[in-house]
């Protein structure tokens, strides 16, 4: 009997290739080759990017101290672990750029010029805080005049609305860049590729960010989708895909000048950072007991964004010995201080709950207020 092959010819398939991991710092701080590739941050750029990553690590810590204590009004999702990734995509942005961010920005906030007092206001639901308490506590809103764009609750919405709001920049022919973030689960979701279809289509000014931190809330990246670099989702869409190391401050500097201004020529591209989430998803799951190997975190903190990126600047002589402990001392004090402002606020007062919603206070409303 004939055999007859099923087989197509490889010319006919589309095939999506797996891009390397684009890394700049060894273990040991020192660069490698690629210390000469593309962009290369000032000592000022650099010293700034540490001061906003330390100031990140230890607003995080103390967050989860005051969540412990009843303070911190919601959920919190620890940050520690993406500081690299946030400041060195802030030193890719111009101040008039927009952001459209997802919950673990928190470096971001920070080099964007958002005050502690005002980030602290929002933690405590005080009057400082811009969302008038309303959001939960790691959904950024409120920040127009750091040009950030609101987020909430439902998982990769952002790359819907930063496409449609990039597409206005474009047709007004102003020059900003929207830098939009997600999560790897984020990847999974139908907001990820409406965004992206559309950015494709319409060549929007939008620069993607993922943070793929190894886990979608309990969920390994590899239980959600079948390719190994998230990078390669780019190529369905007429995008280019890059993947690099998150943990590595001067890498992601690189990528994200490289993604953003392509994205400001209407070539709109998806950066992959490879990171680690070191805390839970939220203060509401246990990773350590539940799904997660305590020894995985421990091989993970070989890259600690904070403690890499200090080798780098004593190996270059930007720091000398002593200075990386006094940024942290100063990070404290700062940190504390401002937390100690906030919480001397007024709460937001009861009555904002049921404003804002209706364009008059309905009798539904007031009887429920009434209640409280």
């Amino acid at each position: 009997m004939l055999e007859i092959s099923l087989e197509i010819p490889r010319q006919y398939t589309a095939e999506a290739r797996e891009p390397q991991v684009f890394r700049v710092l060894n273990d040991d701080g020192a660069p490698d080759e690629a210390y000469d590739v593309g962009y290369r941050p000032t000592e000022s750029e650099l010293v700034n990017a540490h001061r906003w990553m330390v100031l990140g690590r230890v607003l995080d810590r103390q967050a989860l101290l005051y969540h412990r204590m009843g303070k911190v009004k919601s959920t919190y999702g620890p940050h520690e672990g993406h500081e690299a990734a946030d400041a060195g995509t802030a030193l890719a942005l111009r101040p008039e750029d927009w952001v459209a961010p997802y919950y673990r920005n928190l470096t971001l906030l920070i080099a964007r010029g958002v005050p502690l007092e005002t980030i602290w206001a929002k933690f405590f639901a005080k009057a400082g805080d811009s969302d008038k308490g309303r959001n939960l506590t790691v959904e950024w809103g409120g920040f127009k005049k750091w040009r950030f764009l609101s987020i909430g609750a439902p998982i990769g919405h952002q790359y819907i609305y930063a496409v449609g709001f990039a597409y206005a920049l474009k047709y007004m022919r102003r020059e900003e860049v929207v830098a939009a973030y997600i999560g790897d689960g984020g990847t999974s979701t139908n907001g990820f590729h409406a965004g992206l279809n559309f950015a494709g289509v319409y060549k929007t000014p939008v620069a993607f960010f993922i943070y793929n931190n190894q886990y979608a809330i309990s969920t390994p990246a590899a239980r959600q989708t079948a390719v190994r670099r998230l990078a390669v989702k780019a190529v369905a869409y007429g995008l280019e895909g890059v993947s690099a190391d998150g943990m590595d401050l001067l890498a992601v500097v690189k990528t994200a000048k490289w993604a953003v201004e392509k994205a400001r020529r209407g070539e709109p591209v998806l950066v992959e950072y490879l990171t680690y989430r070191f805390g839970p998803h939220t203060t509401a799951d246990d990773p350590l007991t539940r799904y997660r190997d305590p020894k995985e975190a421990e091989e993970w903190r070989r890259r600690d964004p904070v403690s890499l990126l200090e080798k780098f600047l004593l190996w270059s002589g930007i720091y000398k010995e002593g200075e990386v402990k006094a940024v942290w001392e100063e990070a404290e004090r700062a940190v504390k201080e401002a937390a100690k402002a906030a919480e001397a606020q007024p709460d937001v007062p009861l009555e904002e709950a049921v404003k804002d919603v209706y364009s008059f206070v309905p009798r539904s409303l007031r009887e429920w207020l009434e209640e409280l």
